[in-house]
């Protein structure tokens, strides 16, 4: 990798960082729009209070990191992979795949959420594209 892109990639990495401190949670004062959660986490609160001394806080610093992974997920790793391809950008419109394909896809992924199936891509490949079938 170029020292150029080292550097564009540590210049979204400082963006990021400088934004989420300037939105990190001092008190929980700027929780006020969220009385449900604190009610919800109530129940299971003793599940959580060796962990969690105050509710309202952790509110609001759970909220403040479902805004880190937003911003990693729809700016930040979409910033980088154009650094890192040079702005290059492709659409797949011509690719498609058969309804067999698909739920072949789909069982993969679920198998491997459920730890019923090893990342194996070889096997992963041969399944998705032994099966033919009518276009989605």
């Amino acid at each position: 990798m170029t020292n150029q892109k080292t550097q564009l990639i540590a210049l979204e990495v400082i963006r990021v960082l400088k934004t989420r401190f300037d939105n990190f949670p001092d008190d929980s004062q700027e929780n006020r729009n969220a009385p449900f959660h604190e009610a919800f986490l109530n129940a299971f609160k003793d599940k959580i209070e060796k962990y969690v001394d105050n509710v309202p806080y952790f509110i609001s610093l759970s909220s403040w990191l479902h805004g880190l992974n937003t911003t990693l997920g729809q700016s930040f790793f979409e910033n980088v992979a154009h650094i890192l391809s040079d702005g290059e950008k492709r659409t797949f419109k011509k690719c498609k795949i058969t309804e067999k394909q698909q739920n072949a896809i789909l069982e993969i992924i679920t198998d491997l959420k459920n730890g019923q199936r090893k990342p194996d891509l070889e096997r992963e490949n041969e399944l998705i594209f032994q099966t033919g079938g009518d276009l989605v």
